[in-house]
């Protein structure tokens, strides 16, 4: 009777065990969807309505100057332009651009929206994460916070129809004695911009909230960053306009 127990026990356990992280996850829909045209280069661009914000459902494509990130030099903090780089030696630039969407400086992201549209404040990305069930004392603490929030900003359709995605970030640094703007971690983790200043902060020069999500964390982090980097832009708007 005994080892029946324990057998019994096991088997409820591994079926327990089993049981995906999906099924934990709140059925959030979008009230509402559409599509945008971008008038100045013809991109469209689905969004979706979660609480009292519209939010593109891909990353932002529009050129600055008509140049795609990758074409382009950066003079943040060093003596001269440098071009962006890539740790791998096949990587295919354009078919990232059309992938993840073009990457931008902080001071690109704020102008670079859509009318109507603009890149979301610290507070933006405060109130779509707690309208997917962050608490609002998660929503205000730094690091990486709440339990499935990542999970559903990575829905397509079926979920939340977010879709946010792994387009890692370009960051002034050394690699092999070589300072560029280095294009790093796509695929593992999704780096985005807010457009809100931090009020106070340690390091030493102006540094901004950013968002990022990672593909094995259910949680998303916010920090603070410098400016001497570039990150994927979505954008959004109030519900309604």
């Amino acid at each position: 009777m005994k080892k029946y127990i324990i057998a019994m026990f096991a088997c409820c356990w591994v079926a327990f065990c089993s049981c995906s992280d999906n099924d934990k996850l709140p059925n959030i829909r979008p009230t509402d969807t559409g599509e945008y045209t971008d008038k100045r280069d013809g991109n469209t661009y689905g969004w979706v309505r979660i609480g009292d914000l519209e939010w593109m459902t891909e990353n932002l494509k529009y050129q600055v100057d008509g140049q795609p990130y990758y074409e382009r030099t950066y003079d943040m903090g060093t003596t001269y332009p440098l071009p962006v780089r890539s740790p791998l030696m096949d990587v295919n630039f354009e078919e990232d651009y059309q992938t993840y969407g073009n990457c931008y400086t902080w001071e690109e992201a704020k102008a670079s929206c859509p009318d109507g549209w603009r890149l979301p404040t610290d507070k933006d990305w405060k109130n779509l994460e707690m309208a997917l069930g962050m608490s609002a004392r998660d929503a205000d603490a730094e690091g990486w916070r709440g339990d499935q929030e990542a999970t559903l900003l990575r829905q397509d359709e079926e979920g939340t129809g977010i879709r946010l995605l792994l387009g890692g970030e370009v960051v002034l640094m050394n690699i092999n004695f070589i300072t560029a703007f280095w294009w790093n971690y796509v695929g593992e983790y999704g780096y985005y911009w807010s457009a809100s200043e931090v009020g106070e902060s340690d390091l030493q020069t102006p540094s901004v909230w950013f968002r990022k999500i990672c593909a094995n964390t259910t949680t998303v982090y916010r920090g603070s960053v410098t400016l001497q980097r570039l990150m994927r832009v979505r954008c959004c708007r109030d519900a309604g306009k």
